[in-house]
């Protein structure tokens, strides 16, 4: 009967131990949904303005919303053009947009961008579920020609895909859309994601919306990376777990 209760007992304290580690992971993070509407954008020059669907604002530093920023960096100091938050295409919905340093091809000047992160505002770690393409063409204002090479890194791995070519404007072009496979550890646990263009790329303009952040990505979406399963690490979790059932296994053999 004692080793009977010894096995109840350590199996409750294991239990305990188990719903107290998922509601850490649970409140661990915070979904966000970010279409570039509501959030805060702040000037190179300074100042400050909160986008609404109908405004556009240029020579941008950076945008905040929910926790998240989105920072721009620049190869120098950066014309008006360079970087855009809001209602860029007329359309009644905001997104980021923004002009690469030059287009990889011709060296044409374009804007003074280098580099778009995206981080959270307190540097914690957080999951990318997904996001969707405006714009990844080679021409301002037209078509893609097919030699865009803009990649999308981590802080986990750098180059680990290219975004799909895509026409200037929403509803140009196909909008790719970016769902992450939950099982796509790059992704998961990351300080930051960023997108940077090819020294081969004919990109000049990038334009993005409906960042999922911290939930998973639109249904219906494509993940272009590829990971191989046994590069994939068991998710933090399903860790715990597995410590929190070792450790009530230790107390019944006590």
């Amino acid at each position: 009967m004692v080793e009977i209760r010894h096995q109840r007992t350590a199996v409750s304290k294991a239990s305990a131990l188990i719903g107290t580690l998922l509601l850490g992971c649970s409140m661990g993070s915070q979904a966000a949904f970010v279409d570039f509407t509501g959030g805060t954008v702040y000037f190179n020059d300074g100042g400050t303005a909160t986008t609404d669907a109908s405004s556009s604002y240029q020579n941008v530093l950076r945008f905040e919303d929910q926790g998240f920023q989105m920072e721009f960096m620049f190869s120098s100091t950066p014309q008006p053009f360079a970087s855009i938050v809001g209602d860029y295409y007329s359309t009644g919905n905001d997104v980021i947009h923004f002009h690469w340093e030059d287009d990889g091809q011709s060296n044409t000047t374009y804007g003074e961008v280098t580099e778009l992160r995206i981080s959270k505002i307190d540097g914690t770690s957080f999951d990318l579920g997904g996001f969707r393409v405006s714009t990844n063409t080679a021409i301002g204002g037209g078509s893609a020609d097919g030699n865009e090479m803009v990649w999308v890194n981590t802080s986990k791995g750098s180059e680990i895909f290219t975004v799909e070519p895509d026409d200037w404007g929403l509803g140009a072009g196909t909008d790719p859309l970016i769902t992450i496979d939950p099982s796509n550890a790059l992704f998961d646990d990351i300080l930051w994601f960023s997108f940077t263009n090819d020294a081969l790329s004919s990109a000049v303009g990038l334009g993005l919306d409906n960042f999922y952040l911290d939930e998973p990505g639109e249904p219906g979406g494509v993940d272009p990376s590829d990971p191989s399963p046994s590069n994939v690490p068991v998710p933090g979790t399903l860790l715990l777990i597995g410590a929190a059932l070792a450790f009530a296994g230790r107390r019944r053999r006590s």
